[in-house]
């Protein structure tokens, strides 16, 4: 019986404990992972310019298909047909109030820029010429220089530029003009004395300038006219107001011969960003993308996503005809470099660092990008005649640039087109040329070294020889000396570099 009562107890006992083990804890339910929080990050980028005269002031503005409200224009340039006969291969009347031209062989091309202390165009009661009525004109407040630009594809002949111009009392009574063959890097002096004959307030005073002996304009794929107007003889007018005298424009025209002979002129221009983004912490690549873009923009903006972090960034633009050298496999920060074919030598590269990018919430930043070339020019000082010189190569003769952002270590890329040929037709007012070097941005001046080979029109080698410098980026290079010496002569050649871009510096070799 109490054996019995005992087995009673420890069964009573254990129970609780026997319940206990067999309750198995509830599963948990699977939770629903939580999506990571992007931000978009903003930058605002700035600073870059295709021209290769210092970065514009803050009164500059370019302006090539605008309407004078800054949309779109609706109106197309009349169709110019094919003709041996001389005719308008240019002509703008400015009667429907933007900057595009009313005749055109190239519209998409054409452009008017200006500086001016007004940035915004204006318009006014024009002046009449056949087949257009008076109509407007172009009226810029405080204007300090005008650009006009013209491709020349199809043009086999250049007779006449002509234009109106007038001024208000306060505005120029004077002005110089000037002519370019190489998309404005250098600058002919076609008339330096312009003055007024007529000083009257908004008078009509009418311009027309032979170019029929100016050869080398017929060889440019391009046409830039410069007008840049100061005081004058005043006449009856007021006194000179650089800043609130108006300067006006009208039935600005170019003459010729348009055929169609030339090969057209390739239009596939690369205007590309690329923009590399790392951790701060272990410096891998977080994110890389491109975007093309207008270089006709003051500024570009580019967007992005980023989770929260630190990060630091990279990013060029490129204007050319070839795309950059960048490597094709990127993990690491230290993996990325620049780099550029000699042969494209037309490249207009800009470049910037974001050193410390902290992304919590929406973010926006301002970049300033800085030329990561500098330009190359060969100004020849020959009092003879150079019209025989048909053909000049220029040879690389230093390694392909390579540009590293985030690493000292030393890369290297294949660069087989390290020739630029040139067909220059030289005259008394030109004799030069230009191209743009891809450095990257340096502290210290890297070594350039050129081979110069000059040709005759029968192909015939004239001379060879070489020049060098040590140069940094933003830079301008000038040699300046003799193109045909003797062979038995010294042939001392002047080096220039302005950079003004930052410095000067003249040596000689």
């Amino acid at each position: 019986m109490k054996t019995l009562l005992y087995k009673s107890c420890f069964l009573f006992l254990l129970f609780p404990f026997l319940f206990l083990s067999c309750e198995k804890p509830a599963p948990q339910l699977p939770t629903k992972p939580q999506e990571e929080t992007l931000h978009t990050v903003r930058f605002k980028l700035k600073g870059f310019s295709t021209s290769i005269t210092p970065l514009a002031s803050p009164h500059s503005l370019s302006l090539s298909r605008l309407s004078s409200h800054g949309a779109p224009s609706l109106v197309s340039a009349m169709p110019l047909e094919p003709s041996p006969q001389e005719q308008y291969v240019y002509f703008w009347s400015f009667n429907e109030e933007n900057l595009l031209p009313d005749i055109a062989i190239n519209t998409s091309s054409a452009s008017i820029s200006f500086q001016a202390a007004d940035t915004s165009p204006g318009f006014t009661a024009g002046y009449g010429l056949s087949p257009y009525p008076a109509g407007r004109s172009l009226s810029l407040k405080g204007l300090q220089s005008l650009v006009i630009t013209m491709p020349l594809t199809g043009v086999s002949e250049i007779s006449k530029l002509a234009f109106d111009v007038g001024s208000s009392g306060t505005g120029p009574k004077n002005f110089s003009l000037y002519f370019s063959t190489d998309n404005g890097n250098s600058y002919t002096l076609l008339s330096a004395d312009n003055q007024f004959a007529n000083t009257k307030d908004n008078a009509r005073n009418s311009y027309e300038f032979n170019l029929s002996d100016l050869r080398t304009i017929i060889q440019a794929q391009r046409l830039t006219i410069k007008i840049e107007p100061f005081e004058g003889e005043r006449g009856d007018a007021n006194d000179f107001d650089p800043n609130r005298g108006t300067f006006k424009l009208d039935n600005f025209r170019l003459s010729g011969i348009y055929n169609q002979d030339r090969p057209e002129e390739s239009t596939d221009n690369i205007s590309k960003i690329h923009y590399f983004i790392f951790n701060a912490d272990d410096h891998l690549l977080a994110l890389q993308g491109s975007t093309t873009f207008n270089p006709s923009d003051e500024g570009v903006d580019l967007s992005f996503k980023l989770s929260s972090g630190s990060y630091y960034a990279f990013i060029t633009s490129n204007v050319s005809k070839a795309e950059l050298l960048l490597p094709q496999v990127l993990t690491t920060a230290s993996d990325l470099y620049l780099s550029n074919h000699f042969s494209n030598h037309d490249a207009h590269i800009f470049g910037a660092h974001i050193p410390h990018l902290e992304v919590n919430s929406n973010t926006q930043i301002d970049v300033s990008l800085k030329r990561y070339f500098s330009q190359v020019k060969f100004e020849f000082t020959d009092e003879e005649d150079l019209a025989h010189v048909r053909k000049i190569s220029i040879h690389s003769e230093h390694a392909p640039l390579v540009y590293t952002p985030f690493s000292t270590s030393p890369s290297s890329v294949e660069d087989e087109a390290t020739n630029i040929v040139f067909y220059p037709l030289f005259n008394s007012d030109h004799k030069s040329l230009s191209f743009n070097q891809f450095i990257g941005d340096v502290s210290n001046p890297v070594e350039l070294g050129y081979i110069v080979n000059v040709y005759d029109e029968d192909d015939t080698l004239l001379r060879t020889f070489t020049v060098s410098s040590s140069i940094k980026n933003n830079v301008q290079l000038l040699f300046k000396g003799k193109l045909l010496v003797d062979a038995d002569k010294q042939n001392q050649f002047q080096i220039e570099w302005n950079q003004a871009w930052d410095d000067n510096r003249t040596e000689t070799f």
